[in-house]
Order: C-alpha cells, then structure tokens, then sequence
C-alpha cells in the first residue's frame, strides 16, 4: 500500500490475505478499478465499504467512465475520517490514474499531481498516455470544480507525511 494523501492510497489488488494489513493501515473502504470482481468484503470487522467500477488497462478512460469512477471515489472518500484503497491488479496504472485524475478534479496541477504519486508509489504511472489524454483532464477539471469543490474533507488532497 502507497499513501499517497491523508486519505487516498494505492496499491496491488486486495485479496483477503492483504485485508488485516490495509485494516493495520487505516484503510476504511476499498475501490476497485481492476476487471475483477472483489475478494474483501465491507462488514463490521472489515472495512465500511467495498466498491467497484472496472477500468479496462490500457484503453482511454471516457468521459463517463471517469465521472461514474470519480464520483464514487469521492463519495467513499468524503465520509468522515475515510482512507481509501484505490486498486487495480498489479497497482501501476489503472488505479494511481484514478488517483491522479481524482486529484485534477479537486484542482491540483496535472503534473503536480502526477510528482506526488510517482514520489509515494515508485512503479506508478499516474496519466497512462493509453488511459489519459489532454481533452480527459479538461473534462474532469470542469467535473471536479462543478461537484466535488469546494471539498467537504479538505485532508482527502493533503499530501501523506
């Protein structure tokens, strides 16, 4: 697990063997962008939720997908004292993708957004070139500053340490 803000991390799919260690972690909800079903599980001894959207590795993110992947991010993420596992399989693309274009959409600068991830998640590649272009991060800037802004939980975006 990468934190990579006080409340967003990423990481390699979370498989029940990995599940005490993200509980150890803080991790309160669970959001899965890879093509595979779950295998935690929200509950009282877990986490409080465990959502999926599927995200195909190496194709453009639409518009639509990325509004329906970042509004359910943001949802998990503006609970009170939420900490959010964003995943795909292996942790390098899909997800801190999604971080990153979450990140955009709460106002950071593309590439600010993409040095925090690099700089806390070593194998990321935030803004995949096959999964971003420039006409996706306009669309979730104007996303992100029509719904999400200004943010309930202003630490969702803080930088971890």
């Amino acid at each position: 697990m990468y934190r990579i803000t006080q409340a967003l991390s990423v990481g390699r799919f979370a498989t029940p063997e990995k599940a005490a260690e993200l509980r150890a972690g803080g991790v309160t909800h669970v959001l899965n962008v890879s093509d595979f079903p779950s295998e935690v599980a929200a509950g009282p001894d877990s986490f409080r939720e465990v959502a999926w959207v599927p995200v195909r590795d190496l194709r453009r993110v639409s518009e639509g997908l990325a509004d329906r992947v970042l509004d359910t991010l943001h949802r998990l993420a503006a609970e009170p004292d939420a900490h959010v596992y964003v995943h795909c399989v292996a942790g390098q693309r899909r997800a801190p993708t999604v971080v990153w274009l979450y990140l955009i959409a709460c106002g950071y600068p593309p590439d600010f957004a993409r040095d925090l991830i690099e700089a806390r998640s070593p194998d990321a590649a935030p803004g995949h070139g096959r999964l971003s272009d420039p006409d996706l991060i306009l669309h979730v800037q104007k996303h992100g500053l029509t719904h999400y802004l200004p943010l309930r939980r202003g630490e969702v975006i803080v930088p971890f340490g």
